[in-house]
């Protein structure tokens, strides 16, 4: 009989609920845990990796689950634990919220922006679902696309812990902008190079941020730069960084214009003049 047996043997009803809430206990009971709907898929290579890590020094670290016995956090500690032949620790939540999945991950670092995503797409919030879809639509990453549904600039620090906590909703014209700018940059993919990341094939997100700069400029016009793109398809290929690739729109854009038809792109995004836009 494991330790969470045992005790609630002596106890009953909301008794028991209130002193089991927030309690330590341990079990080598696995059939016990749930999956909590909207958590990560299992990375087999984490639970390696963990196993190790646990071999070398257990550190006895619990998972938590909540009143259903559904993992909210550790499900990787637990199949470690149990491809081990461990007990596992764990401790109960007093929770029913299924957002807490992510609240509680909130401020780690080992949930990705992505995982985020699938977790509140599994619980069918259709915000995150258009955002997925978009994103999949113009291989464009999560922090940009929501960037771009929301009609902003570069403010991902502010939005980010909304769109981990599942606060994240699209603005009327959101879904506008994003295919405006979306399509405008499938169309600048075929004449450059490097546009894209080589991991994952979705545009560079420095790229992406210096293209919303330029959008917002007032004398920008994306017909003029497609034009002057077809004949300087190389010269993305120096670009880095979100400055390297604002001063080289702006070169390309104004290649062969006069003065007054010019514009000045890099000042405006040292000025930060776009974000008020």
């Amino acid at each position: 009989m494991d330790l969470f047996i045992q005790y609630c043997s002596n106890k009953g009803g909301k008794d028991m609920n209130n002193a089991i809430k927030n309690k330590f206990f341990e079990t080598t009971d696995y059939s016990k845990f749930k999956k909590a709907r909207g958590n990560r898929p299992v990375d087999e290579a984490h639970v390696e990796q963990l196993k190790k890590l646990i071999a070398d020094k257990d550190l006895y670290d619990p998972i938590r689950v909540n009143k259903n016995m559904e993992v909210i956090d550790g499900q990787h500690t637990l199949q470690a634990r149990k491809e081990l032949d461990l007990k596992v620790p764990y401790i109960i939540m007093d929770s029913d919220d299924p957002l807490d999945v992510a609240r509680l991950n909130t401020g780690r670092k080992n949930w990705s922006m992505e995982a985020y995503l699938n977790h509140h797409c599994a619980r069918n919030k259709m915000d995150y679902k258009i955002c997925r879809n978009k994103m999949q639509q113009y291989g464009i990453a999560v922090a940009e696309m929501v960037v771009l549904l929301l009609k902003q600039t570069s403010l991902w620090s502010r939005i980010s812990e909304d769109f981990k906590t599942g606060r994240f909703v699209i603005p009327a014209g959101g879904i506008e902008h994003a295919d405006r700018i979306g399509a405008r940059l499938m169309q600048l993919k075929k004449y450059f190079y490097g546009i894209e990341s080589t991991k994952n094939k979705r545009f560079k997100r420095s790229m992406v941020v210096s293209y919303i700069v330029a959008d917002k400029h007032p004398k920008f016009d994306h017909k003029r730069f497609l034009t002057a793109c077809k004949s300087r398809s190389s010269w993305f290929l120096t670009g880095t960084s979100t400055a390297d690739y604002v001063s080289i729109i702006e070169k390309i854009y104004n290649a062969g214009l006069t003065p007054k038809n010019k514009i000045n792109l890099v000042d405006f995004y040292k000025s930060k003049e776009y974000q008020d836009k």
